[in-house]
């Protein structure tokens, strides 16, 4: 055993010395310490073995085979040196048997890399397992973001010191993005075993995708992360989310197609094409197919992208717990290497797309449908090769090149717009001086063509990255965005514009029919309780609008969130929506509404142009009601007949008597005056409203009363405030119009005039304003309750022109909704009318249900029955 002694000290001092009386124990020491994993005593172990320096005495075989066996292991751990040992050993013959031969082939048929990443994987579930036999799937993946996220502040902060990050890596949980969130409330039900995470390791080496991450979600958010939130609201409430999954489901679904009809019914269909299709059909046949593959191949390299993104991260997690036999870059290229046969594919498909396409009748080709598809993979190509890496800045050369490739292949000659109103945009001007160099040759070099000689040095440039490796990293998947482009531009030629907004309604209603069915659910009672309210403004009204949204997402989110109540959520949504919807459709089923439909625009008539068929001439009117009313004793008979010209159209000319203000309604002033307290309703009055010495501007050398009025005012200020409401008054007007002639020469002799009460509308307020006594106007309008209550004939008014006044800035003024029409008698097409008018509400202006007129007695009817019981 080895001890150490004291000798005696004789004048010099001397240091403790070790003896070494038995060198087995040592051996020993040796053998305890490589079996508790040290490679480099492994492999010192081992070499002595081999040097026939520890037990001399016992078989060579088995000495040499122990000794193999200590070099498999040291190389299993990463120790270079041992596999080369290893390597002459396997050459020599030394130590190799049956038994451990095919152990001792495959561990040098692995590069330096994979021998470093196993190691690094067992190091790793040491580091999760704490002594347990598996780790979970949830432990790995917050370690994995955790150390990619590390190291992308790493990358970003280069200011930082590259150790302050590496001394001790905290069990931190990941940053919350979009791929965290979500997953708290996900449990995984599979467990991941230390042989897992060394194949793991093994097929990354290779460029293969680890088999243990099909039970991570590294890069996606988890596919069951939103399943506690009911359908409908997912996109209101998770918005980035959903869209994320349903983006990657559609590119899962579309990949997985060839695999989800079986090899039976792939050689029936084969077979019935072969069979029914003839030489015109094949171009056809062959064009959709070469469209279907590309669409296969493009979704196929969107998630080779995604899962180039859980490479990456892989890729961080091994160069964290290895060493510097771990090359990441050539594991990463490896992986675009293997992953190139969709790109084959997308090429191959591309040409024949090409080929057949001249040959494809365009009656067989939707071009819209097209355009809208193809546009939408140029996006995503596109998105997927400028922010290829993790930098916050997008790879301009990749930017460059697609701008580059617009303007050379846009067909500026077919844009009308280009053509015809950007004219300094030409890029088929020559630039350059023409030159002729052949019979019919011309050297001519102009915009476009300089753009097409700068496309190749973009494209030279981006494969030159990496040394030539962004070939396969940069160049080859900007190469499949152009061809998107291209085939872009080419169905886009023959493309219409409601082929497009077609095209694009039904893939967003295949998309969202649910989402978009909850926000009809929860906007259909925002337009009722806002159309209730009658705001005249349209900054209340959107305010309103936006507010009343608000509160109901706010609510359904609280709902949502509380499990006691989010069971009940959606059929109380499902009740309101249909309940509201009653609410807008009910006033035209019901008959107290035969003074509308209030939403149908009125048309621009020219006043002129209607005849007498067209509307009631006043001469006819006058022999027909004003006359037998004036006359007869007894009115109740002329009353009676006169109902019934109730609605019709007329168009008269007389002159103005008196202009008034019928009625005065401010709804703002009434809820002030009726519902809020004296000091709050100042307040409002005053945030809202005007002052009211505005409306009193009074000069003393033309008005004696002015300070009567400022008396006045004082006194109104001390009792509401120094505010009005009046803003938002709406007005009535009456118009006393003489119509008719007051001279001989009207029917036998006898005067054909009276007075005529024009009701006005608000919008009516600045032309009357501006009337004055003797003015001449034309105007149109309907017929109301004629003789009714009054003596005076009642017309709503519609246009109005001014024939002859006094202001020369009186014209024509007309409103823009049509009041007096009458509405359809039968309840199936008032139904028809509100179901459109909810519609309308909800999709203009995109999508307009037009209202067909009603099938109204004409005029001319009306006139012959008053005149058969005169």
């Amino acid at each position: 055993m080895a001890t150490w002694t004291q000798n005696e000290p004789t004048g010099v001092s001397k240091r403790r010395r070790w003896n070494l009386e038995d060198r087995a124990s040592l051996n020993k020491l040796k053998n305890h310490i490589a079996q508790e994993g040290c490679p480099q005593m492994q492999y010192d172990l081992a070499k002595q073995i081999l040097d026939n320096a520890i037990e001399p005495n016992m078989d060579k075989i088995e000495q040499y085979q122990k000794a193999v066996n200590w070099l498999v292991t040291a190389a299993h751990n990463g120790h270079e040196d041992s596999a080369k040992l290893l390597k002459n050993c396997y050459s020599d013959g030394r130590g190799i048997t049956a038994e451990n031969e095919d152990e001792v082939r495959s561990c040098l048929s692995m590069t330096p890399g994979e021998r470093a990443a196993r190691k690094a994987a067992r190091e790793l579930f040491a580091c999760l397992s704490n002594g347990n036999e598996h780790v979970t799937p949830k432990q790995l993946e917050r370690k994995m973001r955790c150390i990619y996220n590390l190291q992308r502040k790493r990358r970003r902060l280069e200011d930082e010191t590259s150790g302050s990050s590496s001394e001790g890596e905290p069990e931190c949980e990941p940053l919350g993005n979009v791929e965290t969130m979500g997953h708290a409330n996900v449990e995984h039900q599979r467990f991941i075993t230390e042989a897992n995470l060394v194949s793991a390791a093994s097929n990354y080496s290779a460029g293969r995708m680890p088999t243990v991450n099909d039970t991570l979600t590294l890069s996606v958010p988890d596919p069951r992360s939103l399943d506690h939130v009911h359908p409908i609201y997912r996109i209101f409430f998770h918005p980035l989310i959903f869209f994320t999954l349903f983006y990657h489901r559609l590119v899962n679904c579309i990949i997985s197609l060839p695999s989800i009809l079986p090899v039976s019914v792939r050689l029936g269909l084969l077979i019935a094409l072969s069979w029914w299709s003839s030489f015109q059909l094949v171009p056809l046949i062959s064009y959709y197919f070469s469209v279907g593959m590309m669409i296969w191949a493009t979704c196929k390299m969107l998630k080779t992208k995604q899962q180039f993104v859980d490479f990456r991260i892989w890729s961080g997690l091994f160069l964290r717990y290895g060493d510097n036999n771990i090359d990441a870059g050539i594991a990463e290229k490896r992986f675009l290497r293997n992953n190139m046969k969709p790109y084959v594919y997308y090429f191959g498909a591309f040409i024949c797309n090409l080929i057949v396409y001249p040959l494809v009748a365009d009656g067989w080709m939707p071009h819209s449908e097209l355009t809208i598809i193809s546009g939408a993979f140029t996006l995503l190509t596109m998105g997927g090769s400028v922010y290829a890496s993790s930098d916050l800045l997008p790879n301009w050369v990749v930017v460059v090149s697609f701008a580059v490739n617009v303007l050379a292949k846009y067909p500026y000659e077919m844009d009308k717009v280009v053509t015809s109103r950007w004219r300094f945009l030409d890029l088929r001007k020559p630039t350059f001086s023409t030159f002729v160099i052949g019979n019919g040759i011309e050297f001519c070099l102009n915009c476009r063509t300089a753009l097409y000689l700068l496309i190749p040095v973009l494209l030279v440039i981006m494969a030159k990255r990496s040394r030539w490796h962004g070939v396969y990293t940069h160049l080859i998947p900007h190469c499949v965005t152009l061809c998107w482009l291209q085939v872009c531009i080419a169905t886009s030629q023959s493309a219409t514009m409601f082929g497009v907004i077609r095209g694009t309604l039904v893939l967003a209603g295949m998309v969202l029919f649910l989402p978009l069915f909850g926000i009809v659910a929860l906007l259909v009672p925002v337009f009722v309780a806002i159309k209730t309210l009658g705001l005249s403004s349209e900054q209340l009204y959107w305010g309103g609008v936006v507010i009343a949204c608000l509160l109901i997402m706010l609510g359904s989110y609280l709902l949502a969130l509380n499990r006691v109540t989010q069971k009940y959520i959606t059929v109380l949504q499902l009740v309101m929506g249909v309940t509201m919807a009653c609410v807008l459709v009910f006033p035209y089923m019901t008959s107290s509404f035969k003074d509308t439909p209030r939403f149908n625009a009125m048309p621009r008539f020219d006043l002129h142009s209607l005849s007498d068929v067209d509307s009631l001439p006043w001469d006819r009117f006058h022999s027909l009601c004003a006359l037998p009313f004036e006359e007869e004793p007894n009115k109740i008979k002329a009353q009676l007949r006169c109902i019934h010209l109730n609605g019709l159209p007329v168009v008269w000319q007389g002159s103005v008597t008196k202009v008034e203000i019928s009625k005065i309604s401010n709804m703002f002033e009434d809820l002030v005056a009726n519902y809020l307290p004296a000091w709050l309703g100042r307040a409002v009055r005053c945030a809202h409203g005007e002052g009211i010495s505005q409306h009193f501007q009074c000069n003393r050398n033309l008005n004696d009363q002015c300070d009567e009025w400022e008396r006045v005012i004082k006194k109104v200020n001390a009792r509401t405030g120094s505010c009005t409401l009046q803003k938002y008054n709406r007005y009535e007007y009456d118009l006393l119009v003489k119509v008719g002639s007051s001279s001989g020469g009207g029917l036998l002799g006898r005067s054909t005039s009276s007075e005529v009460v024009l009701k006005a509308h608000h919008d009516f307020g600045n032309f009357t304003r501006q009337l004055s006594h003797g003015d001449i106007v034309l105007f149109y309008g309907t017929l109301h309750h004629s003789r009714i209550r009054t003596n005076d004939v009642q017309v709503l008014l519609k246009t109005i022109e001014c024939r002859k006044c006094k202001s020369l800035e009186l014209g024509t003024a007309s409103i823009e909704r049509l009041i007096g029409a009458s509405p359809m008698d039968a309840r199936l097409q008032e139904l028809m009318r509100g179901i459109k008018y909810l519609l309308n509400a909800l999709l203009n202006p995109l999508i307009t249900f037009n209202s067909l007129d009603p099938n109204l007695v004409t005029v001319s009817e009306e006139l012959s029955e008053l005149s058969g019981s005169n």
